[in-house]
C-alpha cells in the first residue's frame, strides 16, 4: 500500500488551526531532533492522521477502538484499521452508505455498524471483525420511522439495533433476526441501550418515570428491572461487567453512581459533590463515556467541585469501593492541576493531566506541559509517567484512550476545516 493510499501523516502535534505555520516549523525541527533524542521522560509521537484522512470525504463524528495491534476508526462510509505502532493503514471495510451509529464495546474483537441513506433511514447493519478487517455479515432492518437517531450495541451474543419506537436483535455469529420490540402506542419506550457482558435497556414512560432493565438476549424480555429514583435520569451506563449507572439530578453531569448486583438490586450508591466530569459521546450513546474508570472493585472519578471554590479545577480523582460506596483515597494532583482518569493498567490507574499555564494564563509562557500520570490504586499516590507534547490541550473535544502502553487522542467532530490538521494522535513512552 502506497503512502498516498494510506495518507498517514507524521507531524508534531498542533493545538488548533491558527497554529499551522508554527506546526510546519516544529515539524521541521522534529526531523532534525527526533523524539528519541529528547531527554528522559519526554514524549514520543508515533504517528498522526489529518482531517482529510479521518473524514474519508465527508464530515464525521469518528469512533475509535484501540483494543489490540490494530487501531480501528469508523469514518464517514467505512471502517479503517491502522497499525497501532506505525499508523500504516492495514485494511478498509467499505460500506454502501453513510455510517449512522456504531457499537462502542467490541465483543470478541467484533463491532457492529448501522448505516444507510438519510431519506430512507439507517436501514442496514453489519458486523465487522477488527482482527481480520473483514465484514462478517450484513442485514437489512426495517425502521418504522425514517430517522437517523438510534443505537447499535453488542451484548450477550446478540447485536441490538434501536431507533424510534422499535428495537431489533440479530444473532451475533450469523446475523439471524431474533426478536423485535415495537413500542408504538405504548406508555414506555426504550431510549438507551448498553452492551457487554450484560444487555441493558433504559426506558422512559409518559408519566416521566424511568427504569433500567436487563434484557434476555433470546427474546428481549426483562430479566430484572431497576427503578430510577424520582428526580433522576440515566446519564451514563458506565459498565455492565459489574453494572454501574451514572444518574443525573437537577444539575449538569452525573450526581450519583449506582452499583447493581446480578439480580438488579442496588448494592450501593455514590453521591458526587457538585456533580462529576463524566462526558458521554452523545445523548443516546451513554455507554461510551470518558473521565470515569471502573475496575473489579473500585470506581475512579473526578468530582467537579463547586464553581465558587478557588481550586475547583484541581479537584482530585477519588477512589470509591464498589461494595460499600466509601471513598478510599483522593489524589494529590501534581502541581495542583486536575487529572482525567483513563484506564487501569498493570495495577495502576492511568490519568492524563492537561497543560498547566504559566503566570500569563492559557496563552502565557512557562507552566507545566501535559503529562501522563500513574496512580497507585492502593494509596492514591501519584507519579509522573511521561510528558505529552507541550502544545497539546486536553480539552473536552478530544476522545482519550490508553491501551498497550500508548495514548490515543482524537477530535470528536471532524469537518473539511480540519483537513490539514492532526485530528488523531498516537503517543508512546520515550523508549518505544
Amino acid at each position: 500500500m502506497s503512502e498516498s493510499e494510506t495518507r498517514t501523516r507524521f507531524r508534531v502535534l498542533r493545538p488548533g488551526r491558527r497554529f499551522r505555520r508554527w506546526g510546519a516549523f516544529l515539524a521541521a525541527l522534529a526531523l532534525l531532533f527526533p523524539a528519541g533524542a529528547c531527554g528522559v521522560g519526554e514524549e514520543a509521537v508515533l504517528w498522526s492522521l489529518d482531517g482529510r484522512e479521518l473524514r474519508g470525504g465527508e464530515d464525521v463524528l469518528p469512533t475509535v477502538w484501540a483494543t489490540g495491534p490494530t487501531v480501528a476508526i469508523a469514518r464517514a462510509r467505512d471502517v479503517a484499521g491502522y497499525d497501532a505502532a506505525t499508523g500504516e493503514r492495514r485494511w478498509t471495510v467499505p460500506l454502501s452508505s453513510e455510517v449512522c451509529a456504531v457499537s462502542s464495546r467490541p465483543e470478541g474483537g467484533r463491532i457492529a455498524v448501522r448505516f444507510g441513506e438519510e431519506r430512507i433511514g439507517c436501514h442496514r447493519v453489519a458486523l465487522i471483525d477488527l482482527r481480520t478487517g473483514k465484514k462478517v455479515w450484513e442485514e437489512t432492518i426495517t425502521p418504522n420511522d425514517p430517522i437517523r437517531s438510534g443505537q447499535v450495541v453488542i451484548g450477550e451474543g446478540v447485536v441490538v439495533v434501536d431507533w424510534r419506537y422499535s428495537t431489533t436483535a440479530f444473532r451475533l455469529d450469523d446475523g439471524k433476526p431474533l426478536w423485535t420490540i415495537d413500542s408504538r402506542g405504548a406508555d414506555c419506550e426504550i431510549d438507551v441501550l448498553s452492551g457487554g457482558p450484560v444487555l441493558l435497556a433504559g426506558r422512559t414512560c409518559e408519566d416521566e418515570s424511568r427504569s433500567v432493565h436487563r434484557l434476555d438476549p433470546r427474546n428481549g424480555r426483562h430479566v430484572w428491572s431497576y427503578d430510577v429514583p424520582p428526580g433522576y435520569e440515566v446519564a451514563a451506563m458506565v459498565t455492565t461487567r459489574r453494572v454501574v449507572l451514572g444518574l443525573r439530578g437537577s444539575g449538569r453531569g452525573v450526581s450519583r453512581f449506582v452499583v447493581l448486583d446480578p439480580s438488579g438490586a442496588p448494592v450501593t450508591s455514590i453521591d458526587m459533590d457538585g456533580g462529576d466530569e463524566v462526558r458521554c459521546h452523545h445523548r443516546r450513546d451513554l455507554d461510551r463515556c470518558m473521565n470515569v474508570v471502573v475496575s473489579d472493585d473500585s470506581l475512579y472519578a473526578r468530582p467537579k467541585g463547586r464553581s465558587q471554590d478557588k481550586d475547583a479545577r484541581a479537584a482530585p480523582v477519588v477512589s470509591h469501593d464498589l461494595s460499600t460506596g466509601r471513598a478510599r483515597w483522593s489524589t494529590e494532583n501534581p502541581d495542583g492541576n486536575h487529572l482525567y482518569p483513563l484506564a487501569v493498567d498493570g495495577g495502576r490507574l492511568i490519568a492524563a493531566q492537561p497543560r498547566k499555564p504559566g503566570s500569563g494564563g492559557k496563552g502565557g509562557g512557562g507552566g507545566e506541559p501535559p503529562r501522563l500520570v500513574s496512580v497507585d490504586v492502593a494509596t492514591g499516590k501519584t507519579s509522573i509517567m511521561w510528558r505529552l507534547p507541550s502544545g497539546l490541550y486536553l480539552s473536552t473535544r478530544y476522545g482519550r484512550q490508553y491501551a498497550q502502553g500508548r495514548l490515543f487522542l482524537n477530535e470528536t467532530s471532524v469537518t473539511r476545516l480540519d483537513d490539514d490538521d492532526a485530528v488523531f494522535r498516537a503517543i508512546a513512552k520515550p523508549s518505544e
